[in-house]
């Protein structure tokens, strides 16, 4: 404001006229005080009665309103981030808009403050989407894991909407990164069964699985003290491993995930026709699960491409 700009120079002045000039030292040392203060006094007038402290300032409003007028998709992710702000300016209590401004600055990898978006969301209006992001953003923060606080917002999420996937796919993550891999095999099965098999996340999901679920168990402390030893042989190791499968397999014993075990390895060693023999056996051990049979299709259509590939 121009008139506030003025009086507040002129108070400066005559606090440093006082100051500096040798007539103004012999007046009554009270006089000076008085007409600064009378000055600020208007000053302080001026502002209440023209001022507004909680107005943006021209120059973002016209950058707002470019950012309104624009479509979303053509804005920089920073100015998209901006124009959901714009929008919470007007009204912080659309809770919408705060999801995406969660779901903006998590692909920002700004997670802090798209926990926070995502938790505003959420106090306006319980919604399982929000609710699967937050824990996911919750695992990003901590480089993979599903965290308590992860998993509390997972089953929530499972709760208003049992038919999201993604809250049971990343609840079978949680069981197989603490150890459960059977009760993460019997959760991710039966979300594959439940899957449209027309839709994206069944043929997603189901190579994921597959990649967890065929990971060789391994003892890190055991490998890295046999390693330290003279007599080590890592040949020799994988050979063990994949005869305590076989042994397992034969018996009737193994599981789903021990089956792509040894497919997995017996790929790796190039060893396609016991991988092969051993997809087969999968699919009479597991012909009644329809969540198994579709993983065990993707990876014979997989394996076949291989050896199409290598004749």
């Amino acid at each position: 404001m121009i008139a506030l700009a003025i009086i507040l120079a002129a108070a400066a002045f005559v606090f440093a006229g006082f100051a500096v000039w040798p007539v103004a030292r012999k007046q009554p040392r009270w006089l000076a005080p008085s007409i600064l203060a009378g000055l600020v006094g208007v000053a302080g007038v001026t502002y209440l009665a023209g001022g507004q402290p909680q107005a943006p300032g021209v120059p973002y409003q016209h950058a707002a309103a470019e950012r309104m007028a624009a479509n979303p998709d053509d804005l920089e992710p920073v100015a998209q981030v901006e124009r959901l702000r714009d929008m919470l300016r007007e009204d912080d209590t659309n809770a919408v808009v705060w999801a995406q401004l969660g779901r903006m600055l998590a692909r920002s990898e700004r997670e802090l403050e798209a926990i926070n978006a995502f938790q505003r969301s959420l106090r306006l209006e319980l919604n399982a989407r929000t609710l699967s992001d937050l824990g996911q953003t919750f695992m990003n923060l901590n480089d993979g894991r599903v965290t308590d606080e992860a998993r509390a917002a997972f089953e929530e999420a499972r709760r208003i909407d049992p038919d999201l996937p993604e809250p049971d796919f990343f609840l079978g993550l949680q069981a197989f990164q603490s150890g459960d891999v059977e009760t993460a095999e019997t959760i991710w099965l039966d979300l594959i069964e439940r899957l449209n098999d027309q839709g994206p996340y069944r043929i997603l999901i189901s190579e994921q699985v597959f990649q967890l679920l065929s990971q060789p168990q391994v003892n890190t402390e055991a490998v890295e003290a046999a390693a330290a030893s003279e007599d080590f042989d890592p040949r020799q190791r994988i050979a063990d491993m994949v005869q305590r499968l076989e042994t397992r397999v034969a018996s009737g014993d193994a599981g789903f995930a021990d089956h792509l075990r040894l497919i997995r390895v017996r790929e790796m060693l190039g060893d396609d026709e016991g991988g092969m023999a051993t997809l087969q056996a999968a699919r009479d051990r597991f012909a009644e699960r329809e969540g198994a049979m579709t993983i065990l299709d993707l990876l014979a259509a997989a394996l076949q491409a291989d050896e199409g590939q290598s004749e």
